[in-house]
């Protein structure tokens, strides 16, 4: 009883920590939750060779709940390229389902180095904001479709979100910051439920006999945090309207990078 308590209030405050940041910082909240999910599972005592898939899982069908509500908002104020949707929505469904089956037969170490590398290159991009000059050419409806099934594979496998790599991209091929984001926003939301439809359908035996999972995810973590990162993340993006960011931002890079060293250590213990 006692650790059921415990780890309830972990999650709620996990998934405040989460939502205020992802909402202060305008990106997903895979970024915290893959490596906090990795901790948790371990601290559990779950079996070592399926945590980074669960940890993956539970990351995506979390922000299945979590992003729906900003995107909405996005959509309501105009922030959202439709004619971009209109092209890729369907690849990202697609992209994103395929690169939760291929993660399926991934050894545990070479996902958990996968997550961490990802870690490492997303908190990075963070701190020094790397983007490519603006080009306000038309999008290209190949190069689109290839970028977006690129990054809807990798964001699947690895479950952190693929706002920091498509907010670059749109804003490169001529989008507003405002509609960059807001179009990733959805695309995001099209990763996360094609990855949690995957979750329920590519299930390790090993997780099978394993008490508090649906499918491959943890469902206490997809309900405790998954809630309160919603209204959280409201409040974060009000703060980081009054706020100077960019101390923050490179705090919280920082974070990321130890959290994916600790990753690292993990997968070599």
């Amino acid at each position: 009883m006692h650790v059921m308590i415990e780890l309830t209030i972990a999650l709620l405050f996990l998934g405040i920590f989460a939502g205020l940041l992802s909402g202060f910082f305008g990106i997903g909240s895979g970024i915290i939750l893959v490596p906090a999910y990795i901790f948790l599972f371990e601290f559990l005592n779950f079996p070592k060779e399926i945590i980074p898939f669960l940890a993956t899982g539970t990351s995506m069908t979390t922000m299945a709940l979590v992003i729906p509500n900003a995107a909405r908002t996005h959509y309501k104020n105009g922030n959202v390229d439709t004619d971009v949707l209109r092209i890729v929505f369907l690849v990202g469904l697609l992209f994103a389902f395929l690169g939760r089956y291929i993660s399926f037969f991934f050894e545990s170490t070479t996902l958990q180095i996968i997550i961490a590398v990802s870690l490492t290159l997303a908190a990075l991009q963070l701190i020094f904001d790397i983007s490519p000059k603006q080009d306000s050419k038309q999008i290209n409806k190949v190069e689109l479709i290839l970028v977006i099934a690129a990054i809807a594979s990798l964001t699947s496998i690895v479950g952190i979100g693929g706002g920091i790599l498509m907010i670059p991209y749109f804003k490169f091929r001529g989008l507003s910051m405002h509609k960059a984001i807001g179009t990733s926003s959805v695309m995001g939301f099209s990763f996360a439920l094609s990855s949690s439809i995957a979750v329920f359908l590519f299930v390790p035996e090993a997780a099978k006999e394993l008490d508090y999972l649906i499918g491959a995810a943890f469902y206490p973590a997809i309900l405790i945090v998954g809630l309160s990162s919603i209204y959280f993340a409201r409040v974060g993006a009000n703060l980081s309207s009054n706020t100077q960011g960019d101390i923050l931002k490179k705090a919280f890079a920082i974070l990321v990078i130890l959290a994916a060293f600790r990753v690292f250590y993990s997968t070599f213990l």
